[in-house]
């Protein structure tokens, strides 16, 4: 069960977000801590480690093929 409100909590945050043009953590944090019960460090830290990832990964991406990134040195 706590995997489907987990989920519930991340269609429903960054739908919310998208919808309203806030970012995703704006709703999400609240939301695993009322709905979880997550302490509010602990729903930061997720929050942060749910957006790391496709972040970086696609800012990298971008900046090598523009030839910037130099994995040689």
């Amino acid at each position: 069960m706590t995997r489907v409100l987990a989920l519930v909590v991340g269609v429903a945050g960054g739908t919310l977000g998208g919808l309203v043009g806030l970012g995703g953590g704006f709703i999400r944090v609240p939301l695993m801590v009322y709905l979880l019960g997550m302490p509010q460090h602990e729903a930061q830290g997720t929050s942060l480690a749910i957006l790391l990832p496709p972040v970086s990964f696609l800012s990298v991406l971008q900046y090598w093929r523009a030839g910037h990134v130099n994995f040689r040195r």
